[in-house]
């Protein structure tokens, strides 16, 4: 019982610390729809186009669109790192919550009807894990599958807008609540 108890407050670690993940994928994805916003591909070119001038390369304004587009380049490398970094945790957890179920069901009673209550609370947040990262990458089915919706179909960075913020907000505090909800019930600090 005592082991039981510590994996399933490992387990709710775990499920903290993919709640931070996803909120700061979510805060990143916010800044970089800000970011590409602002940075407009008329200001310049960057790469040397025909009409980037070397005596303008001190210009202010070429300047302040240059380090715009070197901050929406590291917060896609960051965005991507943040995206690592959930799915590594959200596999771990599924992974976790398999080996509890199957610890506590010994092998003649492996029925599936037969969950027991801590069972049910696990999966159902992992459901609702799920459902929140889909609505925080903004893709429209519940399988996540289809590109990301950050991007236009052409690949530029689509701007964040009120309603993503808030819809984002929503999910991240239903995925906390969730957490809590667990830990009231079955956390071993009580």
């Amino acid at each position: 019982m005592e082991k039981s108890r510590h994996l399933v407050d490992e387990w709710l670690q775990l499920a903290l610390l993919e709640y931070e993940q996803i909120a700061a994928l979510s805060n990143v994805q916010s800044l970089l729809g800000n970011a590409a916003a602002e940075l407009s591909s008329s200001q310049m070119m960057i790469d040397g186009g025909d009409d980037f001038d070397v005596c303008n390369q001190y210009d202010p304004n070429i300047l302040i669109a240059q380090m715009k587009h070197r901050s929406v380049e590291d917060l896609l490398a960051s965005y991507n790192d943040r995206i690592d970094d959930v799915r590594k945790t959200h596999a771990s957890l599924k992974s976790k919550a398999a080996a509890m179920s199957s610890m506590e069901v010994d092998a003649d009673a492996k029925i599936k009807s037969r969950l027991t209550p801590l069972d049910l609370a696990l999966n159902n947040h992992i459901e609702l894990s799920e459902r929140v990262i889909c609505t925080i990458m903004r893709s429209p089915s519940p399988g996540c599958a289809g590109p990301c919706g950050l991007f236009y179909e052409n690949g530029l960075v689509r701007p964040s807008n009120v309603n993503d913020y808030e819809n984002n907000v929503v999910a991240l505090a239903a995925l906390r609540a969730s957490v809590s909800k667990l830990k009231m019930n079955f956390g071993g600090e009580r």
